[in-house]
């Protein structure tokens, strides 16, 4: 019996196990290395093997082999498969340098993506011209096209979050103006534009996502910008397809629509939700939707799909009861919608699911989910192996496996459960714990149809049902508490099955989320209904439609209004670290109980007499409900994450662009964070506008943050602002919000400043003390003397904050001493090298700026080691050659952490020893 229940599981979800099977063959290719034609031949053999035992219970294990061996050789394929004249393959192998000077035609394979400052345009490559030599070429550019107003550079250009699109990174305010538009461009155009291209990291750093990877996730090869339309030369239009080209612009209708008619933040969440376009979203919006844990609402994916393809079918089908033509229909528009959204590969993956379950209606198949599920994963595999490593991808199927493999379950044996009568099929009630008995009746149970249906039997019988508060909670109350109670459930199983990838990629738990989706789910939906009828109405009359957008406003109001109490309260979420290395295993150890517990959960029979099956499965759910709990425990608290105190003193400069942001962990173990990084606002609001401020991670989140939760802290002890400039401060205000910290230490500041005011903010609601430090005063970690050599004490008058009135220290261990100088010029030099100012190894100050390092300043430090903290492109031409020579010429070794990222310096007191992440 045994054999032929396994057969019957296998049978009945076939496809998710050869699934699961290809997906171990492309994690063994990558982790172990198989070469193609060893893995093309055994699979070859082992599905030949398969066929000829075929009546052997052993030819599943083949088949399984058979799949795992194709699975490693579709990755081999993959990699490999990368034209000769691919712009990514060029741009890595060197021969092209990124942002050299390049002239380039291509064709746009997609409409304008329309921004606040300009437009994005993404074209397929056919020719370059570089150093006077044209090349053929191939693979996808993306193209940013300012509208002429606060121009800024295409270093900028970056990511939101790990599986999140590409983004341009213009987190400074800008007018919500629409600027000078490129408008004669659109799909199928082929363009002419000289530019320089990028495709390079901008932070390296242990933690960071690579920038390379991103670009590689959304199939862009390259990115570049140009300050204005006029600068593409449009040559011709190409032949496209008409159909499509007109959604592209109905979509664009669609974003003007919505721009004019409703708020700046109601139309930034239209435009997401509904169109894909994430470039009018606010960051205080968006904050509180990450926040809440309800983010995913924004971004088009299975949720999106599923309901409108599901809102189709049912209009569709009032209209015709021939299944095929409910299936073209209904999948006709959505995967033109899909197209008209991006076709991103969320988007095609939730539309690709949705497809194969209607299909099964079409052919009179029942199918189970997990087969379907199973086939869609299959399917965008064997497209793209290296897709099971993307992040949307994991949590897309972690996702909808915690529903169909465990919520929809469970929440279909509580009904049975709650609405049991005696029948053939089930003569006994369940055996079933009392209170779970009475809440499944409270839920579900319904006396008067029970009288109804009870006249129709030949037979009588009184069923003894006890809801909690009987005769209460009927007709609409009862529906309403049973959507809510089924709505939190889903949410609650899914937010357990996700939280390893919740902790790994967003290094968040959001504890309201769980509510939080059921009522943001309401309301978005209510607003884009309302939003949508008055974009089509307003066609025939802008009067018309103002009712409709004013209900989208209200919605839009209500739908953020409890995001924002949970958010203010500090009661949506926490962040936490991630293990790295080996105590990463614990992620993969989590599943086990979870898939554990799914299995009994489908072999729950509660109506079923066999009490020996029964007996086991509860001894069998205790330990794996114990093994869930103790693994939830090392996941959310984390108590093997930080690193160990090894009596050793480190202090690791880290690769923040144009910055500074130096991790200091002393021998005992404690930490302080010199300056977070952060980015200078070149943008000036010259209308007088309010300004709007993009969703854009900052790099104190991006960057500082990520390196922190990589090594496995959530307390950082102390944080130290250097002075107030932005490059170094604002940083630390997001590593203030996510961190635990000790205090916060101040040289020089102005309550007027607004970095520094932003930061204090944070700290007085967070209750974090902070304390002045000036010259002379000195700091004891242990062993660890760290000397303040500047700025002097100043009166309340002069507590300007300025490069030359950075802290300075000194940080002395045994017979080894660190310089870290801020961003002092030559003023603050000279008043410095009257003191003794020796040093293994210097933090040069300002970036390597002409107007410091004065030659007087270098001869007193004499150091070993120089590190300039500045990112590989600077716009203001950082370091300087003639600093760099200066600095070299005195004997020290020039570091610099845009060229070869984090630097980590460690020493005992007597040894000294400097790694850099990449190597030579």
């Amino acid at each position: 019996m045994p054999t032929d229940r396994r057969a019957s599981n296998f049978n009945r979800n076939a496809v998710l196990w050869l699934a699961g099977a290809f997906a171990v063959g492309i994690l063994t290719a990558n982790f172990a290395g198989v070469d193609l034609r060893a893995a093309v031949g055994a699979s070859v053999v082992f599905a030949v093997l398969a066929y000829v035992f075929k009546t052997q219970q052993f030819a599943t294990l083949l088949i399984f082999t058979a799949f795992a061996f194709a699975g490693a050789a579709s990755l081999n394929i993959e990699k490999s498969g990368v034209a000769a004249d691919r712009l990514r393959l060029l741009y890595d192998n060197g021969t092209i340098k990124s942002g050299e000077p390049v002239e380039i035609e291509g064709v746009m394979v997609r409409g304008r993506e329309p921004t606040v400052d300009g437009d994005l345009i993404t074209f397929r490559a056919e020719t370059l011209r570089i150093r006077n030599e044209d090349l053929k070429v191939s693979g996808k550019v993306r193209l940013f096209v300012q509208n002429g107003k606060n121009p800024f550079e295409i270093s900028k250009l970056g990511s939101e979050t790990p599986e999140a699109e590409f983004d341009i990174s213009a987190a400074e305010p800008t007018s919500l103006l629409v600027g000078p538009k490129p408008s004669d461009l659109k799909y199928g155009s082929r363009i002419r534009v000289s530019t320089k291209l990028e495709r390079e990291d901008n932070f390296l750093n242990p933690g960071v996502i690579s920038r390379l990877q991103m670009l590689d996730r959304l199939e862009i090869d390259a990115s570049g910008s140009v300050k204005s339309g006029l600068l593409i030369e449009h040559l011709a239009d190409e032949s496209v397809f008409v159909p499509l080209a007109w959604v592209y612009d109905q979509r664009e209708k669609l974003i003007d629509s919505f721009r004019r008619n409703l708020s700046q933040r109601a139309a930034g969440v239209m435009i997401a939700s509904l169109l894909g376009d994430k470039y009018f979203l606010d960051k205080e919006t968006a904050d509180l939707f990450r926040d809440g844990g309800t983010f995913h609402i924004l971004v088009i994916s299975g949720l999106h799909i599923t309901f409108i393809g599901g809102m189709l079918l049912l209009i569709i089908r009032r209209v015709s009861r021939n299944r095929p033509a409910q299936f073209v229909l209904t999948n006709g528009v959505l995967w033109a919608y899909t197209l008209a959204v991006g076709a991103d590969v969320p988007v095609v993956r939730a539309a690709v699911m949705f497809t194969v379950i209607s299909f099964s209606h079409v052919i009179y198949r029942q199918s189970s989910l997990l087969n379907s599920l199973g086939v869609c994963a299959l399917m965008l595999l064997v497209w793209r192996p290296t897709e099971l490593f993307d992040p949307s991808f994991q949590l897309t199927f972690v996702s909808v496996a915690a529903i169909v493999a465990c919520a929809y379950p469970l929440i279909e044996m509580l009904r049975k459960i709650g609405r049991w009568t005696p029948t053939a099929a089930m003569p006994f009630p369940p055996d079933v714990p009392k209170r779970l008995a009475r809440l499944c009746e409270t839920l579900y149970w319904n006396s008067d149809e029970w009288r109804i249906e009870a006249k129709s039997y030949v037979w009588t019988a009184r069923l003894s049902k006890s809801p909690y508060l009987s005769g209460k909670i009927i007709g609409g109350g009862q529906r309403a508490i049973r959507y809510l109670f089924e709505g939190i459930l889903v949410s609650l199983i899914v937010q357990i099955w996700m939280l390893p990838l919740t902790v790994v990629y967003f290094h968040r738990v959001s504890i309201a989320s769980v509510v939080l989706n059921l009522w943001v789910g309401v309301f978005i939906a209510i607003e884009s209904f309302a939003a949508v009828i008055g974009a089509v109405i307003s066609y025939f009359g802008d009067a018309l439609a103002r009712p409709f957008f004013a209900a989208a406003e209200i919605s839009d109001w209500l739908m953020l209004a409890l995001p924002r109490m949970f958010s203010d309260n500090g009661w949506a979420s926490f962040r936490l670290p991630a293990y790295s290395a080996a105590g990463a295993f614990v992620y993969f150890l989590y599943f086990v109980p979870i898939i554990f517990l799914a299995v009994l959960l489908s072999r729950w029979k509660p109506f079923e007499l066999k009490a020996d099956s029964r007996i086991l499965g509860r001894r069998l759910l205790v330990p794996a409900f114990a093994a869930f709990v103790v693994l939830s425990f090392a996941i959310v608290f984390h108590p093997f994450s930080s690193p160990t105190a090894d009596g050793r003193l480190h202090v690791d400069f880290l690769d923040v662009g144009q910055g500074d942001a130096a991790l200091v962990t002393f021998p005992d173990g404690r930490t302080l964070l010199v300056d977070g990084g952060g980015k200078m606002n070149y943008r000036s609001d010259d209308d007088g506008e309010e300004p709007f401020v993009r969703d854009v991670r900052d790099i104190g989140e991006a960057v500082v943050s990520e390196y922190l939760w990589h090594r496995g802290f959530s307390r950082i002890d102390h944080i130290l602002a250097t002075h107030a400039d932005a490059d170094h401060i604002q940083g630390l205000t997001d590593v203030a919000k996510n961190f635990a910290i000790g205090s916060a230490i101040f040289g020089r500041m102005s309550a007027e400043d607004p970095d520094h005011a932003e930061l204090a903010d944070v700290l007085r609601r967070r209750g974090i003390s902070a304390t002045n430090i000036y010259r002379g005063d000195v700091l004891h970690f242990g062993e660890v003397i760290v000397e303040v050599l500047y700025p002097p004490e100043a009166d309340e008058s002069n507590l300007r904050s300025e490069n030359n009135n950075s802290v300075v220290l000194r940080i002395i261990f045994g017979n080894r001493k660190f310089l870290l100088t801020g961003d002092i010029e030559h003023i603050a030099e000279s008043a410095l090298t009257a003191a003794d100012l020796s040093a293994d190894l210097v933090k040069v100050p300002h970036h390597g700026s002409r107007t410091s390092s004065t030659q007087s300043f270098i001869d007193t430090v004499r150091a070993n080691y120089a590190v300039v903290s500045v990112g590989r492109t600077s716009p203001f031409g950082h370091p300087h050659a003639d600093v760099v020579g200066r600095w070299k010429a005195g004997g020290a070794q020039v570091l610099v952490t845009g060229e070869r990222g984090t630097i980590s310096v460690s020493t005992n007191g007597v040894d000294l020893e400097v790694k850099r992440f990449l190597s030579e």
